[in-house]
């Protein structure tokens, strides 16, 4: 069985999944989006916000562990996608999420005991599942071209 020592580790390591999710940078980063709809670019800015949830509901469960919180670190890997097209970044981004699938996956298991804690991680599983689903979406979608920038209305 998992100590609460070892579920607060756990949850920190998935807070910094979250943190070098490449989603949360594609606002930032002024991705173009020339070839988007509007329905790829709304789809990108929910995903957005709902990383962001997802790393106050793993720091709400951290504390509530009376646990502390780890440090987040700038993830270098992010500069990469500045100025490029999103259809350029997808693959990536694709690639990125899938991986932090994975390891939600295997923290779960452990994560059994802890009630919260794993109630918390199971609902963001099921985000970047989704998330995988509807980014992938967008690279078969063959949508028509619609100019605009993921950044333009920050």
């Amino acid at each position: 069985m998992t100590d609460r020592r070892e579920v607060i580790e756990i949850l920190n390591d998935l807070l910094s999944l979250e943190r070098g999710s490449l989603i949360s940078h594609l606002l930032a980063s002024t991705v173009f989006v020339s070839r988007a709809t509007a329905r790829e670019d709304l789809a990108v800015r929910r995903m957005v916000r709902e990383i962001d949830e997802h790393q106050r509901w793993l720091v709400d469960a951290i504390v509530g562990l009376r646990g502390g919180v780890a440090p987040g670190r700038p993830d270098p890997r992010a500069a990469e996608l500045h100025y490029q097209e999103l259809r350029h970044v997808l693959p990536r981004v694709i690639r990125n999420e899938q991986r932090i699938v994975e390891e939600y996956e295997q923290a779960l298991p452990r994560l059994g005991a802890w009630p919260e804690a794993a109630a918390a991680s199971s609902r963001i599983l099921a985000r970047h599942r989704e998330h995988v689903r509807e980014l992938t979406s967008f690279m078969t979608s063959g949508a028509p071209p619609a100019a605009g920038s993921v950044s333009a209305a920050k």
